[in-house]
Order: structure tokens, then sequence, then C-alpha cells
């Protein structure tokens, strides 16, 4: 257990404590839009500030699965770290966890900045059980997000990794309806993005603002990316660990 706090701790002042730039881009830069955004539709504010919130939140843990851990994993790994922690018998899930630990720590700051800028700002009004709601949803919406970070944090270059995670976010971002609603993109454009993990989390979300059921295709959906993701890499580990054997052999 003291071994699982340290790491905590140490992990904790690199991913966030430490790290100005990630912390901007995760929870600022959402929040400045949603502020912008908000206040030019305030004809439609009533039915589009709490929408557009739940929409930000979900653009913020895109930018920290894909721009804040991918690189985070992948500079860990080219500097050594991962093996370091292999050859000196410290347990490697308990970096993991940590890493898991920290991003919805960052995700629940994200859900209290926007959420508080929401209220102040626009008097966004949600019961508490929409709220815990909410949080729920974060939660299980960062799983296949996490792991497409997790995956793409095994470009060995941080050059291509930068480009990759652009090529991911912000066309993520665009075709699952996050920065304006998807029923405005083209058809052959909404019958991307409505497949998209961002898109199902986006809808459950906005689904619960809007005091309504949450789609239980949605919940399949985000269920069907964490399979196939669990699966991509379960392999792709394999095929790595085989190489490696045969390398050495």
């Amino acid at each position: 257990m003291q071994k699982m706090i340290e790491q905590l701790k140490f992990d904790g002042k690199r991913l966030i404590f430490r790290n100005y730039g990630f912390v901007f881009f995760s929870l600022l830069m959402p929040t400045a839009f949603y502020i912008l955004f908000t206040q030019i539709n305030r004809v439609q504010i009533k039915t589009f500030s709490a929408e557009y919130m739940g929409s930000m939140m979900v653009y913020s843990i895109l930018i920290t699965a894909i721009m804040g851990v991918g690189n985070f994993m992948e500079r860990d790994r080219n500097q050594g770290l991962i093996t370091l922690l292999k050859i000196t018998n410290r347990n490697l899930n308990h970096y993991y966890i940590s890493i898991c630990f920290w991003s919805l720590m960052m995700n629940i700051f994200t859900i209290v900045i926007l959420g508080t800028t929401a209220i102040l700002i626009n008097h966004v009004d949600l019961s508490t059980m929409q709220w815990v709601t909410i949080l729920g949803l974060v939660w299980l919406g960062q799983i296949p997000l996490l792991l497409l970070g997790i995956a793409i944090s095994h470009v060995k270059r941080q050059e291509t990794l930068t480009i990759l995670g652009n090529l991911i976010t912000f066309p993520v971002a665009i075709l699952s309806g996050l920065w304006w609603p998807i029923q405005i993109l083209p058809r052959w454009v909404q019958n991307i993005g409505n497949k998209l993990p961002t898109y199902f989390l986006n809808d459950m979300i906005s689904s619960t603002v809007n005091n309504a059921k949450i789609n239980w295709n949605d919940v399949q959906g985000l269920g069907v990316w964490i399979v196939g993701l669990v699966a991509v890499m379960t392999v792709g580990t394999i095929i790595t660990r085989r190489k490696g054997r045969l390398a050495r052999g």
C-alpha cells in the first residue's frame, strides 16, 4: 500500500501539479470555449448552455486521454521509466492504476470547473442526482479514451505522437458534435460521428442534463469500444512479448 501511495504522489506531481501546459489545455481551454460559445448563442441559452457544458466536459476528457496521458506515457517509456520499474521489481500495475487515478481526478476537476462556470454564468440548474450521474458517466466514458491514449503511447517518436494526437483529438471532437451540434453536419459525417465513443458519452450526458432516459445504444456503443480496444491491446502485448523473446533467443 505504501508503494502505491508513493506512486500516486510521484505521478500526481508530474502529470498535474507541475504540468501547467497540460492543465491549461485540458481544463482552461474547454472552459474558455464554453464561455465563448454560450455567450454567442444567448438566444438559445436555456436549452444550449447545459448541453454544451457536457460537450466541453467530453472534450476535456478527450484532451486528457489522448494529448495528456498518451504523451506522458510515451515520454516515460522512451526515457526508460517503464523498464526501470520492471527491473527493480516495482509493481507495474501501480503505475497504470496511478495514471488512471490522476486522469479521473482531472476529469473530476473538469466537472467542478465547468459546472461552476455554467452555474455562475448561465445559471444552469441541475439536481444532485444529475451531477452524480454525470460523474458516473464520466468515469465510464473515460475508459475507451484512456485505452486509446495508452495504445498510442507506444509510438516511439515524440513528433509522430504529437501529430497523431492532433489528428485524433480535433477531428473526433468535430465529428462527434462536441464543438457544434452534430445535426448541422452533413449526413455522411453524422454517420461516422455517431459511432465514436465521444458521441456516446456526450449523448448520455445530454440526456442526463435534460432529464431524459439514457439511450441504451450509447451504453452498448461504449461497451463495444472498450471490449474492442482491450482486445487490440491484448493482442499487441502478446505480439510484442513474443518478438522480445525471439530477439533474446
